[in-house]
Formats: C-alpha cells, sequence, structure tokens
C-alpha cells in the first residue's frame, strides 16, 4: 500500500466544517491583534507628544541635548516616568488581548505564564518591551532635537512627531539634521537612523513595538488552539494557506505537523493568515 492510501486510512478526512472553524478563528485573532495594534499606537502617539512638551519645557540645546540624567536630571526623571507608565500599560494590554482568545478562566491561568516568558534572545516578554521601550527613546532623541534645530514651535512640533512617528526618520526635519555638518550628540543623529540588528525590523521603534504586541497575541491564539485541538484528542494539525500573497517561509510551513506548538509552526512572520486545522485518527 502507497503511503498516500495509508495515510487516507490512518487518519480521519478532513471536512469542509473544520476548515472553516479554523480559517474564522484566524480571522478573530487578526481583529483582535488589530484592536490591540490602534490601542499601542494611541499611547505611543500620547507618550511622544507629552516627551516633548517636557524636553522643550525644559529647553533643549540641539547639540548637546540627550535623554539621559547627565543632560538633564530633572527632565530624565520626568520622561522616565511617563515611560514607565507607558510600559505598564502596553504590557497590560498586550496580556488582555493575548488572552481573549478564551473565556475560560482556567485556560487564562495556563497561557498567562508561557505569554509572559516569551521575548527575544534571553529575555522574557517584559525585558522585550522594556529593550523596545529604551530604543522608542532613541527616536524622540533624534526627533526632538532636529524639531528645535528648525525652530519649529511647540505645538507644531507636538503634531509633526504623532504625524510622523511610524517613520520617523524621513521627517523633513530629521532628514535636514542629517545633512548637516553640525555634530549633535543624539547616537541616532549621529547614525542617521542606522540600527545595527534590526533585518527585517522597522527603522522606526513605534511600529516595532506595535509589532511585538501583535505577533505576542498571534503566538498566543495559536497556542490556545493548539491546546483546544489537544483536549480533542487531536493527532496533529494540516496547514493551509490563508492568503494568496506569494510567500515562501508559508509555503514551507503547510501540510501536516504531529501535536506540536503551532505557535512555532504559524504565524511564521507577521502578516502570516495561515490556518491550522485539527487531524483526528480513524478510531477516534
Amino acid at each position: 500500500m502507497d503511503t498516500e492510501n495509508q495515510l487516507l486510512d490512518t487518519y480521519r478526512p478532513i471536512t469542509e466544517a473544520d476548515i472553516v472553524t479554523a480559517r474564522n478563528y484566524v480571522r478573530r485573532r487578526e481583529s483582535a491583534a488589530h484592536g490591540l495594534s490602534s490601542l499601542i499606537d494611541a499611547l505611543l502617539k500620547d507618550a511622544a507628544a507629552e516627551i516633548t512638551q517636557i524636553c522643550y519645557r525644559h529647553g533643549v540645546d540641539p547639540q548637546r541635548f540627550t535623554l539621559t540624567s547627565e543632560y538633564n536630571g530633572k527632565m530624565f526623571e520626568e520622561v522616565a516616568a511617563v515611560l514607565d507608565r507607558m510600559e505598564d500599560e502596553i504590557l497590560d494590554l498586550v496580556l488582555d488581548y493575548s488572552t481573549r482568545c478564551t473565556e475560560s478562566k482556567k485556560r487564562r491561568s495556563l497561557l498567562l505564564p508561557w505569554i509572559l516568558a516569551l521575548g527575544r534572545g534571553n529575555r522574557n516578554l517584559q525585558q522585550t518591551l522594556h529593550a523596545r521601550i529604551r530604543m522608542f527613546v532613541g527616536d524622540m532623541e533624534a526627533v526632538i532635537p532636529s524639531m528645535v534645530q528648525a525652530k519649529v514651535p511647540l505645538a507644531s512640533a507636538v503634531t509633526k512627531i504623532r504625524s510622523g512617528l511610524h517613520a520617523i526618520y524621513t521627517i523633513p526635519e530629521v532628514r535636514a539634521v542629517f545633512s548637516r555638518s553640525v555634530r549633535m550628540q543624539a547616537q541616532n543623529i549621529r547614525t542617521k537612523g542606522a540600527k545595527k540588528g534590526n533585518v527585517g525590523n522597522s527603522s522606526s521603534e513605534a511600529n516595532n513595538i506595535i509589532r511585538f504586541g501583535e505577533i505576542t497575541l498571534q503566538m498566543s491564539w495559536m497556542r490556545n488552539q493548539l491546546m483546544n485541538y489537544e483536549e480533542r484528542g487531536a493527532t496533529g494539525y494540516y496547514v493551509f494557506r490563508g492568503s494568496s500573497y506569494p510567500c515562501a517561509l508559508c509555503d514551507s510551513k503547510t501540510g501536516f505537523h504531529p501535536v506540536t506548538d503551532i505557535s512555532e509552526v504559524i504565524p511564521a512572520h507577521g502578516h502570516c493568515m495561515c490556518y491550522a486545522v485539527p487531524v483526528f485518527m480513524n478510531n477516534k
């Protein structure tokens, strides 16, 4: 008997209802991710505006300005308070939306420690977010003195920074500073916004923080789906493409996978819409 017939004899055929249910789950996941990203975006814009107002109030020497205690201790304390509050609010939102995949308090209690352990490298979730926010400070450290150098009034500076937060280094005032010969202290001005080790990421940390929240949510929702499948006795799952957009990485994930952590397979990347359908043995 060939391999295909063996598989047909071993596993129960996938039904159209299974496919529709799995596809709709991913759509619900993405709806939650969009809601989360909008809230994080609003927090980032409000924080950027507040930090700009603090720095303008304390006075900014464009050539010396850095967001450090060495430059201005009182200003640094006020900015740090804004950042600490924003970090707490973003983390709370991420945890809330990442567990909205289930109404079960027991399941949420199982998901939370798993979510909190997520992160980049040796960092957990909170440490990863904290590192992202410290890099967000670098963006503010570049754009604020650029506005002052261009003699942009506070109200206009706040408007420009809020509207350009997703593309800080394309804001005309920042680009103008890059072309000047005058030496300025801000690290991201000296490097013209170039950030090492950010392959595949945006040059704007606001974008990266938003993606951090979205990906955490996506992984948590897929983890929850795997737990549902395991409880139902699934022996594995079959991944289908959820988008016609060309993607070799998504293509590599399609097909049967034994029971394992779905979030290690999909989402394959930040915009992945692939979905997983449970596979059961014929005797189930």
